[in-house]
């Protein structure tokens, strides 16, 4: 598979000559630019794009790049319209063969280095790779933040240029935007781990039997977790409508939205936050549900209109059935957590269904002194000394004994 389907005539790339500009008329765009790429989809496009017009280049390339996963290297580049070069192919092929090459390592750069390189500065096979791929030099800037995320940029030139590398202005320029791509790079990195720990707090709300959801500011919701998902799904009374919620009972709706703008002004009071407003809610059915209105943690991990302003805990605190509920801890996750035989969880889960042992036996089969010497193993196994600590032990492990 070529790299280049159609290599770039020699008659388009731009030949070099001295820029047009002078740093000081072009630096306050371009500081403009790197900031503003920080919340771009693709991190600098504006930016890379602005570069390559005034290096008069045939491509530019921000790479973004973490220590710790050089798999998830983000690459943005701009091209010049008549390239048609697999750039992917041309980067496969350079790690595969070119890679110990140190001087084309941005790895080896300190952040803050400036570094130009060419077809005459490499060895001949990597010669003629620059030579296929039309290009002439490159001046990469390399630049880093405190988290371990690097960036690099480099300018390539079309062979088309002159040999004679890039001029002081072109390297003034650089080093100019250097302190405001270091502190964008340090704002890009700090919103990606925000991102990333915003998605693991929301994906840890999944985790509770509580409902759960987050309102911000506005009354709205922002989250609500899968164990309101399923109460408001099994019951009437409560519901999300329009981003909100709302309780049948009109008197119980006012008392909720007052508690929910209560909560609101705590959140940014000065001094500790008053406990939250308890509420109690039939639902159909003679299910009572309890809720919980308190004003969420200022969390930093979240922003703007997407910050939690209150907290609302549901719980159903009765319902009626007309059949004994069976376990909710499913003895092949018991036997998982516990290292316990398969019989052994079965028991514990009998138990922790309040069963006593002769009962328990009964439901599974076997006889009373078998059942006395499965629950001395268990007790010994968890390091407990009876049946209300396996209870406490099960119940504190609910969470995780959840199919």
């Amino acid at each position: 598979m070529p790299i280049c389907k159609d290599r770039v005539p020699l008659s388009v790339l731009p030949w070099r000559k001295q820029p047009s500009w002078r740093v000081v008329e072009v630096l306050p765009e371009l500081i403009g630019l790197v900031y503003e790429g920080v919340a771009e989809v693709r991190p600098w496009f504006a930016l890379v794009e602005r570069l390559r017009s005034l290096f008069a280049a045939r491509n530019v390339t921000v790479t973004l790049h973490h220590w710790q996963d050089r798999i998830g290297d983000v690459h943005v580049m701009s091209l010049d319209e008549h390239d048609n070069t697999d750039w992917q192919l041309a980067e496969r092929i350079y790690r595969e063969r070119f890679a110990h090459i140190e001087l084309l390592r941005p790895e080896t750069m300190s952040p803050g280095q400036l570094r130009e390189f060419g077809p005459g500065d490499v060895e001949p096979a990597c010669a003629e790779f620059f030579t296929v791929l039309g290009i002439g030099q490159c001046l990469r800037i390399c630049f880093a933040e405190s988290g371990g995320m690097r960036c690099w940029v480099d300018v390539l030139l079309g062979d088309g240029t002159p040999k004679r590398g890039f001029c002081a202005e072109e390297r003034h320029l650089f080093l100019s935007l250097l302190p405001h791509l270091t502190r964008a790079l340090g704002l890009y990195a700090r919103m990606q781990r925000q991102e990333a720990h915003r998605l693991v707090y929301e994906g840890n709300l999944d985790h509770l039997q509580q409902g759960c959801l987050l309102l911000n500011g506005e009354s709205r919701v922002i989250t609500a977790n899968r164990a309101v998902k399923a109460m408001l799904a099994r019951h009437a009374g409560i519901e999300l409508t329009k981003g909100r919620v709302q309780i049948r009972d009109r008197s119980l709706q006012q008392l909720l939205e007052q508690a929910i703008a209560r909560a609101v002004e705590q959140r940014h009071a000065p001094g500790p936050a008053e406990p939250g407003k308890l509420l109690r809610v039939p639902g159909q059915a003679g299910v009572l549900f309890g809720m919980s209105v308190a004003p969420a943690p200022l969390l930093r991990y979240f922003q703007g209109c997407q910050a939690p302003s209150v907290i609302l805990n549901l719980v159903e605190l009765s319902e009626v059935t007309t059949a004994p509920q069976s376990s909710s801890y499913p003895p092949e996750l018991i036997a998982q957590l516990f290292a316990l035989t398969r019989q052994e969880a079965r028991l514990a889960s009998c138990l922790a269904d309040g069963q006593s042992i002769s009962e328990a036996a009964a439901q599974m089969g076997i006889a009373v002194t078998a059942a006395r010497n499965y629950t001395k193993n268990i007790y010994a196994k968890l390091g407990i000394k009876g049946q209300t600590d396996l209870v406490r032990m099960l119940c504190k492990s609910s969470v995780l004994l959840r199919r």
